[in-house]
């Protein structure tokens, strides 16, 4: 499973749905429940962030481009700095390097916060606070991916991941919707300071838990850096796992069109209040979590690339739906088809990354995996940001979902199992 606390990531769905007893054993841990708990309130924090930031966006510029570059200040920085992150974080206690990631966050939110408030925030300032915030969290998911496996047994640790991806699904379907309502009834600045609140319980938990970490040393450190040279070599030559990324590639590069332009064509087009735009981010979240419940039984029936590839497809429909028929009604319809797309898509290809490679390769593949697929979404949501700008915001959806239907051809010769 792929997590990460910024809302970006968009891009988590439970890959494991542990059913009675043992799905709850983790909490047990204290430590673990705490965590989870703080966790919660976080994600819901980052979603809620997300919906704000574009809206404001919206607000404040007129342009669908700078709607779009919203997704991309979000994403990029993970994908410039994920695989150095990974690095720096063996290096250091990984509690001690999470607080420190997250009281950075929490500051950059802080200073958004203040700037909102006072209604002195420009796109430019919004697009590099958003930056900011993007950067820890790219420096943030190393680190938090190795320090939760570390809480609970190693049997436990596929309840644990579920546990997670409830959380963020949770979050991810309700976050963005409770945004528009406060937007809408309040101040967007709210939005902001709720944000920044969110991070203190996690900076809480990481300050307790850093006291009883232990550093590696500069010995064992030292020992791994050659290790991973040689290892992103190895990657490179694999052929399943090129195919792998090229999939991702395509399949986020297409499809972030959506997540990019949505807020803009919602606002700007259709003329929704900031309460229905969060309803409809809301309803993709919806789709995510419904999406991720039938994951296991399609994984089982029709194979991981027949499924990688039925997403796509899922993905292209959706994206031509909202172009085609603008109205009110199919744009629910299609806000659950790209939940259920999402879902299917990134349980598919996060589970392959995590199962195609030996173990001591994983966490390496893991992080060239996060790059392209972060790289993919901050490229796409530029270029159909341009593209949003020249021929319009259907123009963009229809283009985005022809160029994933034409792919699935592609990829077809790309087997990944």
């Amino acid at each position: 499973m792929v997590q990460c606390k910024f809302g970006v990531v968009i891009m988590t769905t439970t890959n494991v749905y542990a059913v009675g007893s043992t799905l709850w054993k983790p909490l047990k841990n204290d430590r673990f429940r705490t965590l989870w708990v703080a966790n919660v309130f976080s994600n819901l924090g980052t979603w809620m962030q997300g919906m704000g930031a574009t809206w404001l966006m919206v607000q404040i510029s007129s342009s669908s481009q700078m709607v779009a570059l919203v997704q991309t200040a979000m994403t990029l920085p993970i994908f410039l700095l994920v695989i150095p992150a990974g690095i720096i974080a063996d290096k250091y206690d990984r509690p001690t390097f999470l607080l420190l990631t997250h009281a950075a966050m929490g500051l950059a939110a802080l200073g958004l916060s203040i700037l909102v408030t006072f209604d002195i925030a420009t796109p430019e300032m919004l697009l590099f606070g958003t930056f900011l915030i993007g950067c820890g969290a790219a420096m943030t998911m190393p680190a938090w991916q190795a320090a939760m496996s570390t809480l609970v047994e190693p049997r436990e640790l596929h309840s644990a991941a579920a546990l997670n991806g409830m959380s963020f699904n949770f979050a991810r379907a309700v976050g963005p919707a409770i945004a528009g309502f406060i937007a809408q009834a309040t101040a967007l600045s709210m939005i902001f300071w709720i944000n920044a609140i969110s991070y203190l319980g996690l900076i809480i938990v990481f300050r307790r838990w850093s006291k009883t970490s232990t550093r590696l040393s500069r010995r064992e450190c030292a020992e791994d850096i050659p290790s991973s040279t040689a290892s992103f070599r190895y990657l490179s030559k694999d052929v399943r796992f090129r195919a792998l990324l090229l999939r991702t590639f395509v399949c986020f590069f297409a499809a972030s069109s959506m997540w990019s332009l949505l807020p803009a064509f919602a606002g700007i087009q259709l003329h929704m209040q900031a309460s229905e735009v969060g309803l409809l981010l809301g309803a993709i979240g919806f789709g995510a979590v419904l999406g991720g419940v039938f994951v296991p039984t399609l994984k089982d029936s029709i194979g991981i690339n027949r499924l990688t590839l039925f997403a796509p497809l899922l993905l292209s429909f959706a994206l031509i739906l909202v172009a085609w028929k603008g109205e009110t009604y199919w744009i629910w319809i299609s806000m659950l088809l790209t939940g259920l797309g999402w879902a299917f898509v990134v349980s598919g290809l996060n589970g392959s990354a995590q199962g195609m490679l030996p173990k001591e390769l994983r966490a390496r593949a893991i992080s060239v995996y996060l790059m392209v697929m972060y790289g993919a979404t901050s490229a796409g949501s530029a270029l159909w940001g341009a593209v949003s700008i020249y021929w319009g915001l259907s123009a963009a959806f229809l283009v985005s979902g022809a160029m994933l239907t034409i792919a699935i051809g592609i990829l077809l010769r790309w087997p990944i199992e």
